[in-house]
This record gives structure tokens, sequence and C-alpha cells, in this order.
């Protein structure tokens, strides 16, 4: 079953890598250690670059922080204590981030047709794209059971899914140029 056209699959590769990029991966709500003496109700939407946090009781822009992967892990470092626990987590957070880094960069490449960098990639570039894709949502799945058994916590793992479903639709694309060219053969 093809779900997308050849003609449009680089398009789709791109617009799945930035989506991947601004929707958040997993939004969490409870009770957090932050200080090594006092547990905050926060909500936390976890985007693949920042996290913002809101802390419920407060006026909106005075209890909400955004911070990036190494700020949380630094926070969680500095509470010591049971929150130690959640460092892989953050430290797996930071290897998606890097995944996604990569498929951002080639998603511009492939955006801007930059034909000279993407014939140097010995693969396709929208296989490649998916694959990426699939790595991100792998390490945030590793995150996301890390984070979850070691916060007491509600923890939603939007994101993560989607990346699952990105990078398989991307991996699942009927690609014509990965075929023989029958005109060719027949001339």
């Amino acid at each position: 079953m093809v779900w997308v056209k050849s003609e449009y699959a680089e398009e789709l590769a791109v617009l799945l890598t930035w989506l991947s990029a601004l929707v958040p991966w997993s939004i969490s709500y409870g009770s957090f250690a932050v200080t090594s003496g006092q547990d905050l109700t926060l909500v936390i939407l976890r985007f693949p670059f920042v996290g913002i946090r809101y802390q419920l009781g407060v006026q909106i822009l005075g209890g909400t922080s955004v911070l990036t992967p190494l700020e949380f892990r630094q926070e969680v470092r500095s509470a010591g204590g049971s929150a130690l626990a959640q460092v892989p987590g953050y430290d797996l957070w930071l290897v998606g981030l890097a995944v996604l880094a990569v498929a951002v960069a080639v998603s511009l490449l492939l955006y801007f047709e930059v034909e000279g960098a993407l014939d140097a990639i010995p693969v396709d570039p929208v296989r490649l794209l998916g694959a990426l894709l699939l790595g991100v949502a792998v390490a945030l799945l590793g995150a996301t059971v890390v984070l979850f058994t070691s916060q007491a916590a509600l923890f939603v793992p939007f994101g993560v899914f989607l990346q699952l479903a990105f990078g398989v639709i991307l991996l699942r694309v009927d690609r014509t140029d990965d075929l023989p060219d029958a005109d060719a053969d027949a001339a």
C-alpha cells in the first residue's frame, strides 16, 4: 500500500522532520523535585530543543520558565537524592536532540535542493530522514521510560508516537527513483 506519491516524498520528509522538531515529545503534570528541599506542582511541555515549565498557582508569566535539556539535567543533579534517577532520562533527551539536529540539517539540504551535498549521501535522503526520526523516537522513548519511572507525575509521550509514525511513513514511501528505469532498458 502506497501512502505517499513518489513525487511528493521529499516534501513530506521535510514537513515531517520540521513537525518533529516543533511538537512537544512529552507533557507532564505532577509534583517534581526542583530544589533539594522543595517539590513543586508543575506542568512541563518538553519540546525537542527546550522545555516549558509552568508552576501551578502562580501567575502565568511569573510561574513559567523555559529551560534547555542541559538546564533540566543540571537542575536534577543539584536537587540530589531521588531526583538523580532522572539524569539518564535527560541524557537520552540530549541524544535524541542531537539526532534530530542532524535530521533537521538534512531536511534543510533537501528543502533548499543542495544537490552537491545530497549526492554525497550514499542513501536516499527520504529514507535517511525516516531512519533518523526513528532514532529520535527511540531515544525519546527511552527518556520517557526513565522519566516516567522516576517521577511522581502524569506523563504523556505525545510526540514520541508521532515521531515513530513519521519515521515508519518515510521508510515505507514508494520511491520510483529506487527502481531500475524501465524506459532506459527499453531504449
